[in-house]
């Protein structure tokens, strides 16, 4: 991948599913606090579907990111489960305009997009419902920023407590089952371009 491009491309894959590990259970979220210099809100990740794509028989899954902003942001990403899920597509939906999709082909665990490991401990999740053993690893950018990311498996979906970096913080707040897709209007589809 062109050094170039790497912030481009890691904007494409929602943090907690870069650094994660990809527990895919239909119904599942986990909702986030979502921390930066524009503010602070809620965010929830959740499995709202799964389909089997007739190519290769692998499971397709549809997650959904919903940003708690006004107006509302929708993110959805369609992710290619196996060893390496991927991301397929991504589409975002910010009302009254129609949503828009677009194709990725992103490896969730791409280490370019990650950053090199530099370290790596065992931690504590001192407080809420996701207290306990945790695992802590620091990746360092390409530019000599680090992120630092906390993982436990009592955090569903991605299994990951939190990620924090120089430009935001992610901290997961809560858990639940019975998610649905919010996801209302089929998104005007951007077509991959010849050679892609």
């Amino acid at each position: 991948m062109d050094p170039s491009r790497l912030a481009e491309a890691r904007a494409l894959v929602p943090p907690p599913l870069l650094y994660g590990e990809f527990q895919p259970v239909v119904g599942t979220w986990v909702e986030y606090e979502f921390s930066s210099k524009q503010g602070r809100f809620p965010v929830r990740a959740a499995v709202v579907g799964e389909t089997i794509r007739r190519e290769d028989g692998s499971p397709l899954y549809q997650v959904e990111l919903d940003y708690g902003t006004t107006p509302r942001t929708l993110v959805v990403v369609w992710v290619i489960g196996g060893k390496r899920p991927r991301v397929e597509r991504l589409a975002v939906s910010v009302p009254p305009n129609a949503p828009i999709s677009i194709p990725v082909d992103l490896y969730v665990d791409q280490p370019e997009l990650r950053g090199a490991l530099s370290a790596e401990k065992e931690t504590d999740v001192r407080g809420g419902v996701f207290a306990g053993r945790a695992h802590q690893r620091t990746f360092k950018r390409e530019q000599g920023g680090t992120v630092v990311v906390v993982s436990t498996a009592k955090v569903p979906v991605f299994g990951v407590e939190s990620v924090r970096d120089a430009e935001a913080t992610w901290v997961a707040r809560k858990t639940g089952t019975g998610a649905r897709p919010e996801l209302g209007t089929v998104p005007i589809a951007i077509p991959r371009m010849q050679g892609q």
